[in-house]
Order: C-alpha cells, then structure tokens, then sequence
C-alpha cells in the first residue's frame, strides 16, 4: 500500500488523521495517536543510514510507482565481441568486470522524475496506451510525466551525433570509430549500452578499443573533492605554468590504468620541459641560415649519426606505447630523448661545429638539427598542442607544405615512421656509431668529474691530456674539448702521467687532468684529507652491514646488492682520493 504522495504528503489510505499532511509531520502524529491510545510500546533514539537526496538535501523515502523498463537487446553479440577479442579493454582486467555485469543484466529501467529531459514517447487515455515518436490522433491524450534516464540519449551517442538514421556521409566516414575514453566506473552505464545499441541499430560494433583512464587523487592517495579541499583548480594551474605543462606532467605520472597521485612537482616538471623546448628552438634559430636544408651523408658527424639513430628508437618506442595505451611510457621516451639525449649530448656537441669556421659542415649539421626537431615536434604534439603548434610555424615547418602535411596547422602533419633500411644505409646509421659515442660520452662524463678530485669548477678552462686507444680524428678532439669545457685537450701518445694524476677512461683512450697550478696545494691536501676520513667512515658502516649474517639473510636481494653497489662506489672514491693526495704529496 502506497500511503504517501509524490509531493512528500500523505494520501486518504494512510487515514483521515494523516491524510494531507507532510510525512515528517506525520510521524510525530502517528507516535502521538499510538501513545493517546496506549499502544506505544517505548521510544528509543538509534542511529541508521538514511538514504539522502544530493540536491535536495532531505531523506528519500521508498515508494511504489509505476516505470517504464526497456529489455536490453543483443546481448549476445554485445558480451561475445570483448571475450572474443573483437574489441579491446585497456587495461584488459576490465574485460572481466564487463563479462560480469553483461552475464547478469536485468531490464533496464528507463523513467525518471525529472523536470527537464526526453519525455517518454507514451500517452495515455482511459485505459488506451499509445508508444509512438508522434502524438496519436484525437482528444484526450496525455504524455507520460516522466523523461528517459539520461543514459538513455547516451547509448545513442556513437551514431546520433552523425545524423543517424540518415546514412550521413560523416556517419559512414567516422562510424564505427576506433577508441572510446571514458572512466572504469562508467563500464556498465555507458560502454556496455553503447555497444548495445551498435549491434541494434548499426549491426555492428561503435568503437573497437576502449581505454580506461585512472582517477587523480592526492599525494595521500585520496579521492578528490571539495569537502576535503584537497583538489586544485586546473585554470589556476594552467595560469601558472600553462595547459601543455599541466598535461605533460600528469600524463607523465599516469600509468596504463592506474590512479593518478596528483603532485604539482610535476606540473612544474612538465613547465620545465616546454621551456627546455622553447629554448632548444630559440637556440637553432639564432644559429640563422634555412630551415629544414638537405642533408648531405658524406659531412654527417659520428653525433650526427648517433642522434638520427636515437630519433629512430625513440620513434619505434613511441609510436609503440601510443598502440598500447601507454602513454606515461611515450612521455618517459621522449624525456629521455630530448632532454638527456638532444639536449645534454647532441645540441652541445653541435657548438664545436656551429662555432667553428667549416660552413659545409655547419650547414649540414643545422639540417640534422631542423630534421630532429620537426620529428620531436610532431612526437610531442599530442602532449603539448600548443607549444608544437607555435614551434611548427615559427621554425618555418609549415612553410611550402600542403594543408594536409602540415600546411596549416601541425595537426595535419604526418606522424613520424621509423626509418627503414634505405635510409639508414644511406646515411650510415650502422650500430657501431653508438659504440664510439658512448664510449665518448662516457669519457666526457668521467673527465667532467675529475674536476671534483681538484675542486676545480666546470666554469673554469682548464688543460687536458689525451691518449688516446686509436685514431681520433679532428671533429672527435673538438667536440670533446667543447663538451669539457677546455682550455686545451692535447694528444700525447706516450705521456706518462705522474703517480696520481687525475685519470679518466673509456674505449676512446685515457684522459688526463694535471693539476698543476690549479689548486692551492696546502688547502687542497687538508679538504682531500677531511673527504678520506668521511669515505673511511662510510665504507667501514657498508662493510659492518655486509659482515652481518642477520642483514645479509634477511633483507632483500636488490637491498643486499644496493649495499654491495654502495660499498663499490665508496671504494672508487678512497681510491681517487688517496691518488689525488699522492698526487699533491710530490707537488
């Protein structure tokens, strides 16, 4: 028996004592009625979950009513299609959530009491229903209250947008589409009914993969929201450090799937390497001279090579995660290559060159460049629309290209492929370039570090020797120099350093700092003693964990090896350290 309207007021069936009267008021009625007559037992204060309406604010109370209820129609196909594989879950343990709900479904209840939505194509007169798109014929007819549920007009979305049912060219074109983004809590109230509704009326699938992206929550992994103010403003955060940077940071920090811990430290990373960006172009177009020229494979330099090879992975590596939906591993690729591989190693080594007097070699090494940066920047456009954009047409890259290669707008650029055979024969791209210039890099890197046994800074030009394993050509000594920061670096084929002497080492040869004249011997001597006496420590603290069974058998293998590693780098230092004061000893 329904005794209560529903405006919240009770009807004749509840009785002519609480008839017309709101339900909270009746209540009280009622415990009064019941105590006047002697029925009432006892009252007695007890907390419950009461059910509330979010706008409203007020409890909701259980009611019957009479609801419209659609039977969800192909059902088979629309469960087959993700256990067969026809379309893709990414993450794919959704897939299981989905074959779950779709192995349980029950007719979908499609009213609601609602002021504003699609009404609900029925009228009524008398005991006449009439369903229908248009209203029926005569006097008398009323249409259903009610709307449909807004996941009603939703499962239409895949082909309602493109002028279904009319065969629209744009629906022909863009139907079925290929991905769908959307939340994991929404796998049920919306894809499921959208592939629902493609087999009905489509016959076939609307999209065939489907990606699921994570929730952002804070740094204590909470969920965000107002009440908690723990959710930052997004313009305030695009004002700050721009919207490219806001979605290259968080893309960079959300794995496949996974929740998002939201820290503004990388928002500030993603600013950072826009303006990395930003400056890496500044820094070709004051070098001047034409964009995009064309490159000449007998002036190409073993840097030359060695970036054009990385550019190479670093587009099979891409373009792999976008197939996969993994787009935190794209981000990783192209930090790893524009930042530590372009920037740090590449767009230095090119000073040697842009500094020097050779104007063939220059030129061609600026067409490199500009071959570089117009694949980053399409590599990155989807990260960073609006810096590639600016970037695009600044450079000169939209220049004399047709619209759909770019001309207007980067969009239209063609994604980047991976080179094949030809070219890299053509070029020289053999996989022995990666062997010298990493030996070269690790020979700079050693050597930069040799400034700290003197306590030299990397601001100052200083003198370094050379011996070298084999032949080095010119191009090789001067990039190396440029990259040391050098006064000099001399080639001593026979130099026999005195015992203690700063020494580097790589494939490429053995490299010498001499610290004659550069440091003040007494005070260096007293600072390298101090760092012995540190290092002494440090390794008599490894060494006591590493002789210690209990340690040794309980902890982890990656802990134990870290110890290891730990106790090997201190050793290095002890070593370099008691050279270095050897060294000042004979000064």
């Amino acid at each position: 028996i329904d005794v209560i309207n529903a405006d919240g007021k009770m009807n004749e069936l509840a009785g002519a004592d609480l008839a017309g009267l709101d339900r909270f008021k009746a209540r009280k009625v009622a415990t009064a009625k019941l105590e006047e007559i002697g029925a009432l037992v006892k009252t007695e204060d007890f907390k419950n979950k009461v059910g509330f309406s979010e706008r409203a604010e007020v409890p909701v109370e259980p009611r019957l009513s009479e609801q419209w209820f659609l039977k969800y129609p192909s059902q088979e196909h629309s469960r087959k299609c993700v256990a067969e594989g026809a379309m893709k879950f990414y993450p794919a343990r959704w897939s299981k959530t989905y074959d779950y709900w779709m192995g349980g479904l029950q007719d979908w209840c499609i009213s609601r009491q609602l002021w504003w939505g699609h009404r609900i194509p029925v009228w009524y007169r008398g005991e006449e229903v009439h369903c229908g798109l248009e209203a029926p014929e005569g006097e008398g007819w009323d249409q259903d209250p009610d709307v449909l549920d807004t996941w009603f007009s939703s499962w239409l979305w895949p082909f309602a947008t493109m002028g279904w049912p009319e065969e629209t060219e744009t629906l022909k074109k863009f139907y079925p589409t290929t991905d769908l983004v959307t939340g994991p809590d929404i796998i049920f109230f919306w894809v499921a009914r959208m592939i629902m509704a493609g087999y009905e009326f489509r016959g076939g699938l609307p999209f065939h993969n489907v990606y699921f992206t994570g929730i952002i929550r804070d740094k204590k992994g909470r969920k965000m929201s107002k009440s908690l103010g723990n959710s930052p403003e997004p313009l305030e955060l695009i004002d700050q450090y721009g919207a490219d940077a806001l979605r290259f940071g968080t893309m960079r920090s959300a794995p496949l799937g996974a929740d998002v811990l939201f820290d503004e430290k990388d928002v500030e990373l993603g600013r950072n390497f826009c303006n990395k960006l930003w400056n890496a172009c500044r820094f070709r177009q004051m070098q001047g001279g034409e964009t995009e020229g064309e490159i000449d494979p007998t002036l190409l330099t073993s840097d030359d090579r060695w970036i054009l090879r990385r550019l190479d992975q670093a587009i099979t590596e891409v373009t792999a995660a976008f197939a996969a939906y993994r787009f935190t591993d794209a981000t990783a690729t192209l930090y790893r290559f524009f930042w530590s591989e372009f920037c740090d190693w590449y767009v230095e080594s090119c000073k040697a060159t842009f500094f020097g007097e050779d104007a063939a070699r220059k030129a061609n090494v600026l067409a490199v460049f500009d071959f570089v940066i117009g694949h980053t920047l399409r590599l990155f456009h989807p990260f960073m629309p609006f810096i590639t954009e600016e970037l695009w047409h600044g450079l000169g890259f939209s220049a004399d290209m047709p619209d759909e290669q770019g001309g207007q707008t980067i969009m239209t650029a063609h994604w980047p492929k991976a080179f094949g055979d030809d070219f890299i024969d053509h070029y020289g791209l053999e996989e022995t370039i990666d062997q010298l210039v990493a030996a070269k890099h690790e020979l700079v890197t050693a050597g930069r570090n040799l400034r700290a046994i003197g306590n030299i800074s990397f601001a100052k030009k200083v003198d370094y020797i050379i011996k070298p394993a084999g032949d080095l050509d010119l191009y090789e000594l001067e990039v190396m120099q440029s990259l040391l920061n050098a006064e000099s670096l001399k080639v001593v084929a026979d130099y026999a350093p005195r015992k203690g002497t700063p020494t580097a080492r790589s494939l490429l040869g053995e490299l010498y700092l001499p610290l004659d004249g550069l440091v003040d011997v007494e005070a260096e001597k007293a600072r390298l003693g101090k760092q012995l006496e540190k290092i002494e420590k440090e390794i008599t603290k490894v060494n006591a964990k590493l002789n210690n069974p209990n340690f040794v058998e309980k902890v982890p293998e990656e802990v134990l090896q870290e110890s290891r590693d730990r106790l090997a780098d201190w050793q290095v230092k002890d070593q370099q350290t008691r050279e270095a004061l050897e060294y000042l000893g004979e000064s």
